[in-house]
């Protein structure tokens, strides 16, 4: 898996800004060990976006996980300074 780069994350904000990738937390539990469980709802879209980016046949939660764990600070900083 690459590490997403800027343009990346203006891709993917620019859609979500236009409502094309849906992509919804839809559970949030914090465990006593400080990790995270997150639920995520998303469109076809972005899942059809996010299987061509990584090369992948069909939907991958492992690989998800390890891009979404990987890219969040990236992209909560393009989220800040585009505000």
């Amino acid at each position: 898996m690459s590490d997403i780069n800027l343009f990346d994350l203006m891709e993917i904000k620019k859609h979500i800004d236009s409502g094309s990738f849906k992509i919804k937390v839809m559970d949030f539990e914090e465990n006593e060990d400080g990790t995270a469980l997150v639920n995520f709802e998303m469109s076809e879209e972005f899942v059809m976006w996010f299987k061509k980016r990584e090369n992948l046949k069909r939907w991958s939660d492992k690989r998800f996980r390890k891009f979404f764990n990987k890219n969040l600070q990236k992209f909560l900083r393009v989220e800040q300074q585009t505000e």
